[in-house]
C-alpha cells in the first residue's frame, strides 16, 4: 500500500533553463546594502552602457541621501567581443568623493562584491538572476511598506520627511505635508466589524495613491491616519490636493452586501520653512490644524496657522 506521503507533489514541470535563464544569468546588480530607509535593500540592473548615479532626479539611480551630489559617479558597463569586459565606477568631480570599499577613488574596476560609497550610501556590485532580483525587491517592499494598505509604513514616511525637509532647507524648495485622518471610524469597526474596516482603509488607501503624482510619498501614519509628503510643492498646491482627496474620500463608499460603508475625511496641511525648528515642529503645526478641523465639525481642511478651508 502506497503512503501519500511519501508522494512528491508537482506544481509545474520543471523545465531546463532557456535563452531567458542564460540572460537572467548575466544580470549585473548595484543592490543598496547600507543608507536611508527610503533606499535601503532596493536595487538596479545595470542594463545601459553607463548609469548615472545621485541624488539628482535625472540620474538612472536616484539615491535619497543629502550628501551625495546631484550627478555623483557613473557606472559604466565596457562591452568587448565575448560580452561584458569589465565595469568602472567614476567619479564626476564631487566635493565629498567616490568610495570604493572604503578609499576615494576616481575612477575604479569594479569586480563582484565590491562596495561603492555615495554619501551615505553604499552600494554592492552583485551578478543574479531573476529569483535573486526578487529577492531584493521583495525584501525593500517587506521592511518600507504598510502590510493592509501598501502604503508606506510610518517609519519610513518619518524618515523620508527629514530627508525631504533637509533638501527644501538647502535648496529653497517648497515641501508642503497632509495629514490626513478619517472621521469617526471607530463607528465602521463597531458596526460592520475590523475585517470591514480594514478592507475600507485598503480602499481609501487605494483611493490616495491614485490621487497623488508620481513625486508624492504617502504612508500610513497609524490607525486611520495617512501621511503624505509634497516635495516641490508650496501650501496653496498642497490645499488643492488635500481637497482633491477629502472629496473623493467623500464620494467613496465599499459594499458589504446591501449596505453601503461611507466616511468622510478630515486634514491638516502645512508647509516647511527655515524658520521652524524642523519637522517635529512642522507635524505639530499640522496636527494642530487637523485638530481644529475636527473640531469644528469634520469633514474639513485645517490649515497651519491659518484656521480652516
Amino acid at each position: 500500500m502506497n503512503d501519500p506521503l511519501d508522494e512528491t507533489l508537482h506544481d509545474r514541470p520543471l523545465d531546463p533553463p532557456g535563452a531567458d535563464a542564460a540572460k537572467d544569468e548575466r544580470s549585473i546588480l548595484l543592490v543598496i546594502v547600507a543608507g536611508g530607509e527610503l533606499d535601503f535593500g532596493r536595487h538596479f540592473v545595470l542594463e545601459r552602457e553607463e548609469t548615472t548615479i545621485g541624488r539628482g532626479d535625472g540620474c538612472g539611480i536616484v539615491v535619497h541621501d543629502a550628501k551625495a551630489s546631484k550627478a555623483h559617479c557613473a557606472a559604466s558597463v565596457i562591452l568587448g567581443r565575448g560580452g561584458v569586459e569589465r565595469i568602472e565606477i567614476r567619479d564626476l568631480g564631487t566635493t565629498n568623493g567616490t568610495f570604493v570599499n572604503g578609499e576615494r577613488a576616481d575612477r575604479a574596476t569594479l569586480m563582484a562584491g565590491d562596495k561603492v560609497r555615495v554619501g551615505d550610501t553604499v552600494l554592492q556590485l552583485r551578478y543574479g538572476d531573476g529569483i535573486e532580483r526578487e529577492y531584493h525587491a521583495r525584501l525593500f517592499q517587506l521592511a518600507a511598506r504598510d502590510a493592509l494598505t501598501g502604503l508606506y509604513n510610518k517609519r519610513f514616511i518619518a524618515n523620508e520627511l527629514e530627508n525631504q525637509a533637509r533638501i527644501a532647507r538647502r535648496s529653497g524648495r517648497p515641501l508642503s505635508v497632509i495629514l490626513f485622518d478619517l472621521d469617526d471610524f471607530k463607528h465602521i469597526n463597531d458596526r460592520f466589524g475590523h475585517l470591514a474596516g480594514d478592507e475600507y482603509l485598503a480602499g481609501f488607501a487605494g483611493l490616495l495613491a491614485r490621487t497623488l503624482r508620481e513625486q508624492d510619498i504617502a504612508g500610513r501614519a497609524g490607525g486611520e491616519e495617512f501621511l503624505v509628503v509634497l516635495p516641490e510643492t508650496a501650501l496653496d498646491g498642497a490645499l488643492q490636493l488635500a481637497e482633491r482627496i477629502r472629496q473623493g474620500a467623500a464620494d467613496f463608499a465599499l459594499r458589504r452586501g446591501d449596505e453601503e460603508i461611507r466616511a468622510t475625511l478630515s486634514a491638516g496641511v502645512g508647509q516647511f520653512d527655515s524658520g521652524l525648528g524642523g519637522v517635529p515642529e512642522l507635524l505639530d503645526l499640522v496636527d494642530k490644524a487637523l485638530y481644529e478641523a475636527k473640531r469644528e465639525g469634520k469633514n474639513r481642511i485645517g490649515v497651519q496657522g491659518n484656521g480652516l478651508r
